[in-house]
């Protein structure tokens, strides 16, 4: 090699500003785009010239001190120069990435902590921005699966077509979102079209212009109070109260004491907030959750992500679909917010930040808000109908129990009724609006089973019920083609039937009925029905609920069907780790399930905004009953 050469190839790659995703609410389609997974960290240009490594933020900045690891693990790639374009993040166990135990972990070697690498712009001396991403992303594999690359180095990989399929499986494995990229556009520095970004859950960058003190003792402040910027005026957005653990209340408080100021920093605030708050100079950024912008401006159920240390405070402005340059721009369809922080409908919350769901840090707060987001498909299958309930005041990791009757302190959103022709004289519970969820949040309610007839129509069902409930461990191929078996048998029967993901190992399959026959006639049905299941296939089906008999099997549990039977509700939580549904499926969504407990309080949301439809679209307009030529076919007398 000559020296002219060898010059020409180690001539240091110059930092490139990034390329940015514009927001969008539909995955584009088609094979003309490239779908990678978006990850929940910084994003980082790396840069290598010989034996020298530096790591820009996406604003220049030179961050290498604090990815001393990561500095570290790209200097094993096998070229003299290159510019590559990626995330660090940190990894949990779980493989999703998780930016506040990033924020807890910088600056450290953790080895959860990895860089993916998504893009090449140049390498050797060559600038590649001109070339199509393909290109771009063929040479960077080639370099980042060379023999001895660190395996703290993770090349980003694609799907090419069949986005929203792979919007869907994101959002099932929790994650942040996805980024679309044109398989043929050049690098574009600033924010293009030819990379959007889909979120299973909306986050930005916030301002932080002060905080709401706290009244308990010892916790610093109760809410910070977030702006954007919109030339030059930082606009009030609202105020976040969720999400902080006592390192980030500790850790805030401190970086507030020399930013307080006298006056308010915002544009314009509430009156009521003006009097209570402490200003601070609006210096510090933060990542924020949230559901959705309310018509005046302000953010939906907001929780709390962590700092943001990459992006200057003059630079956050108001994202939204395709606008995300042009400022505070409205959204197409404006919502207006129903509920103040600890209000919804008639009921306040008491211990709004008592955790339910330890494990993802899901409060009474946080499931007030998810019920408040799926009460408009969720009231239909559950108001004016007998309700069992599971309630775990103190959260799904602590004592829970049943509960069918009332007890004092009850909100009178939840109300009672008596039911003849049972063992007590108790009145039963129902509720019959929005606020009757509320009030069963109110309680630490975690599970919320509904008996299968209406009130109008007390001892006549108006649904049969078959809950598939595997042994522990059976493969979820096989509870699948048993939910199509019985589909398919109560079709010869004359019944149409829908499909439900439980939230647990099962799957409810559901058949309307035209409330005509009484409790026993169909109970009677459906054990036939059982029976019948078993004598086909005796290796696959028990009808027999004692759990020794189940070895290897689904339990055909059509027990739900007597007078007291109760089944889970659709679009109620369960009470188990993770936060769990019970979520109504199309057929044809069976055979991308993987589980019984497809979807969370976290991720149903989105699923609700993603579908043009009801997945039980025609439930409440089937009209069928179980006829004679059904009971014969079952040889019920």
């Amino acid at each position: 090699m000559t020296s002219d050469n060898k010059r020409r190839r180690i001539v240091a790659p110059p930092f490139v500003e990034p390329q940015l995703a514009k927001l969008a609410d539909e995955v584009p389609q088609g094979t003309d785009w490239l779908h990678e997974l978006k990850y929940d960290g910084y994003r980082i240009l790396a840069r290598k010239v010989g034996d020298v490594v530096t790591l820009f933020s996406r604003s220049g900045l030179d961050w290498t001190v604090r990815f001393p690891a990561i500095a570290r693990a790209i200097e094993t790639l096998p070229c003299d120069s290159a510019l590559i374009d990626g995330e660090i993040a940190f990894v949990l166990p779980s493989g999703v990435t998780d930016f506040k135990s990033l924020q807890s972990h910088i600056d450290t070697p953790d080895p959860a902590i990895r860089y993916f690498a998504f893009d090449l712009l140049f390498l050797e001396g060559r600038d590649l921005c001109k070339e199509p991403l393909t290109e771009r992303k063929m040479r960077l594999h080639a370099l980042m699966c060379a023999k001895g690359v660190s395996d703290l180095l993770i090349y980003a990989d694609h799907v090419v077509g069949d986005g929203p399929a792979f919007f869907d499986n994101a959002a099932e494995a929790k994650l942040e979102g996805i980024v679309s990229k044109r398989a043929d556009a050049p690098y574009h520095s600033g924010r293009a079209k030819s990379w959007l970004k889909i979120k299973c859950t909306k986050v930005q960058e916030f301002v932080i212009g002060g905080y709401a003190k706290s009244d308990v003792r010892g916790k610093p402040f109760s809410s910070l109070l977030l702006g954007v910027y919109d030339n030059g005026r930082l606009i009030y957005s609202g105020k976040v109260g969720t999400g902080f653990n006592a390192a980030d209340l500790s850790g805030l408080a401190k970086k507030f004491k020399p930013l307080t100021r006298a006056s308010s920093p915002f544009e314009d605030v509430p009156a009521a907030l003006d009097k209570s708050a402490v200003w601070l100079t609006p210096k510090l950024v933060c990542a924020v959750n949230f559901t959705e912008w309310t018509q005046d401006g302000r953010l939906r159920h907001p929780s709390f992500q962590g700092l943001r240390q990459d992006k200057p405070a003059r630079d956050v402005i108001r994202e939204e679909y395709g606008e995300q340059d042009a400022g505070m721009a409205k959204t197409d369809k404006p919502k207006a917010s129903k509920t103040s922080d600890m209000t919804f409908g008639g009921i306040t919350l008491t211990s709004p930040e008592k955790l339910l769901f330890p494990d993802i840090s899901v409060t009474k707060l946080d499931l007030a808000r998810y019920y408040e987001e799926v009460a408009r498909p969720m009231l239909p299958y559950i108001v004016n109908r007998p309700i069992s309930l599971v309630r775990c005041p103190e959260g799904c990791a602590q004592d829970c129990f049943f509960q069918r009757h009332a007890m004092r302190g009850m909100s009178k959103a939840i109300k009672e009724i008596h039911i003849a022709g049972g063992e007590t004289k108790k009145k039963y519970l129902y509720i019959d609006d929005e606020d009757g969820l509320f009030g069963l949040v109110q309680i630490g309610v975690l599970e919320i089973h509904d008996w299968s007839v209406t009130l109008k129509n007390i001892a006549k069902p108006d649904r049969l019920v078959f809950d598939l409930d595997p042994d522990e461990g059976l493969d979820m191929a096989i509870v699948k083609s048993a939910a199509l078996e019985v589909r398919n048998f109560l079709a010869d029967l004359g019944l149409t039937s829908f499909l439900k993901a439980t939230g647990g190992k099962g799957l409810h399959i559901v058949a309307p009925l035209t409330p005509k026959a009484g409790w026993v006639q169909v109970k009677t049905f459906t054990k036939a029905v059982a029976d019948a299941l078993v004598t086909a296939r005796p290796e696959r089906y028990t009808a027999n609920p004692l759990k020794r008999t189940r070895g290897g099997k689904i339990f055909v549990d059509y027990l739900r069907n007597q007078r007291g039977g109760s089944s889970i509700c659709n679009y109620s939580t369960r009470a188990k780790p993770d936060a769990p549904v019970a979520t109504p499926l199309r057929w044809d969504e069976l055979k991308r399930l993987k589980s019984g407990a497809p979807y969370t309080v976290k991720t149903l949301p989105t699923r609700l905004k993603r579908l043009k439809s009801d997945p039980w679209e025609g439930f409440f307009t089937t009209r069928q009953s179980i006829t004679a030529k059904a009971r014969k076919a079952l040889r019920i007398d």
